[in-house]
């Protein structure tokens, strides 16, 4: 008789982990049905974008570009967040809520072999996500918005002006991402999360800087909070004209550059990510520890 040979495990590197991790992500996020309906309802509205840009026309029957770019990035002077917002939350925030109220957390990190792989993978599929969604948005508003001018004769804007804005507002799209993701890690609530989410941006963020500004050495902090500089980011006042600018300026509540508001966003999303997973990397999913011979990472 021919004695058995024992197979020795192959191994697998941190980059082949990492990928692998990601499919499995992707393959978890693709598997449900509201992702598909979630994407089929952006794609929708995107389309309908034109519609909105024929309201700001002028008598002449001419358009900015900066108006342009605050049509495709979901009129975020409006309310405070881009409207796609509301729809990234939901996918934003599922992976890690998924996992702790399924109690798949502890599959997953077997699958993956490590929690802060499996975080690492979240948030590199959760960003993708987010990037492409607002990429493809933007491009739909874009063509939307094309196809309306011509259809009531009016002038086409000059669209490269435009590739800027739309650009900063699918980067920061990537980064709400992110921010949906840590904050459920942090808080470890999808509800809780949700609702700060919204909330904050529209009223919290306002009232704790003006409240701030009465602080002695604190004045002017408001410039500097998280979504005052993302507001910032998204949109450039200083590419309105001289009668639109000072009701921009009061929409976007800061007084940072479009460029001083992107750094300053994505340095808090790099942070709040940070902390995100050294939450998730001591998070308690109520399942036994893993068979002997694995160790928690």
């Amino acid at each position: 008789m021919i004695p058995a040979v024992a197979k020795v495990p192959a191994v697998v590197g941190p980059a082949e982990a990492f990928r692998r991790a990601c499919q499995y992500e992707w393959r978890h996020l693709a598997a449900l049905r509201s992702t598909w309906i979630l994407l089929g309802v952006v794609t929708v509205l995107s389309a309908l974008n034109g519609i909105t840009l024929l309201l700001d026309l002028d008598k002449r029957h001419t358009i900015s570009p900066a108006t342009v770019a605050d049509v495709i990035a979901w009129t975020p002077l409006s309310v405070q967040i881009p409207a796609l917002c509301f729809f990234m939350l939901v996918l934003g925030t599922g992976p890690v809520a998924t996992d702790m109220v399924s109690g798949a957390a502890q599959t997953t990190w077997l699958t993956v072999n490590g929690r802060s792989t499996a975080y690492g993978a979240k948030c590199a599929v959760g960003f993708t996500m987010g990037v492409g969604t607002a990429a493809v948005s933007a491009l739909l508003g874009a063509l939307s918005c094309a196809v309306s001018l011509s259809v009531v004769g009016a002038r086409q804007p000059e669209w490269a002006q435009t590739l800027a804005p739309a650009a900063r507002f699918v980067g920061w799209m990537g980064c709400w991402a992110l921010l949906c993701l840590a904050l459920v890690a942090l808080l470890r609530s999808r509800t809780v999360s949700g609702l700060f989410l919204v909330l904050w941006p529209l009223l919290g963020e306002r009232i704790t800087g003006g409240l701030l500004g009465y602080v002695p050495g604190l004045d002017g902090i408001g410039n500097w909070l998280p979504f005052a500089a993302g507001r910032a980011m998204l949109t450039d006042v200083s590419a309105y004209s001289g009668e639109e600018r000072p009701f921009a300026q009061a929409l976007v509540g800061s007084h940072l550059s479009a460029s001083s508001g992107a750094a300053v966003f994505c340095l808090y999303t790099v942070a709040l990510a940070a902390a995100g997973l050294w939450a998730y990397c001591r998070i308690d999913a109520g399942a036994p520890l893993p068979p002997s011979g694995w160790s928690r990472p």
